[in-house]
């Protein structure tokens, strides 16, 4: 039996199915330029480390390590400040060494001094700079924290022989 007029359940439906459709395009392409857009800034900004000029701590208290010892590092027969960094942990990575002269950027980004390959280190993740005759370690905002002697780093602080600066998983010695 007819009631008037035969609809077809199909045309009738037909533009609203084209209207989602479109919406679910553009939601697509619009989560596709998101993503492509944030890779491209994380590639822009990989290049660019920029590395602050060394500072004076106010208040810094010295290590209790590096006010015994008469050689310090940082002395070089040119004058200027020079020291190693040792990886001691993981052991896969245990055993490398980071010649520094003045300054040392840590972090997961190419430019810097001593780069740690580690998806929990940040890019620009702390900073070893030599100031006023002593070795100093500053987080530089990171988002997991540094840590010095097993103490979450709030400030810079001085860092010496037999301190153990942590970023992640990685313990490093300042020697």
């Amino acid at each position: 039996m007819s009631w008037g007029t035969n609809y077809d359940r199909q045309t009738v439906s037909d533009p609203l199915l084209l209207v989602l459709r479109i919406c679910l395009l553009a939601l697509v392409y619009l989560t596709f330029f998101r993503v492509l857009r944030a890779v491209w800034v994380e590639l822009r900004t990989e290049h660019r480390v920029v590395a602050a000029a060394p500072i004076a701590v106010p208040g810094a208290m010295p290590s209790p390590t590096a006010g015994g010892s008469s050689d310090p590092p940082g002395s070089d027969i040119d004058g200027r400040a020079t020291a190693r960094i040792v990886v001691v942990a993981p052991a896969s990575s245990a055993g490398s060494v980071f010649e520094i002269e003045g300054e040392a950027i840590i972090g997961r980004a190419p430019g810097c001094g001593v780069v740690i390959d580690d998806a929990r280190v940040s890019k620009l993740h702390a900073r070893v700079f030599h100031s006023g005759g002593h070795w100093v370690v500053e987080d530089l905002g990171s988002t997991n924290g540094t840590l010095l002697n097993e103490h979450v780093l709030v400030a810079a602080e001085n860092v010496g022989p037999g301190d153990r600066i942590q970023v992640a998983d990685h313990v490093l010695d300042l020697v």
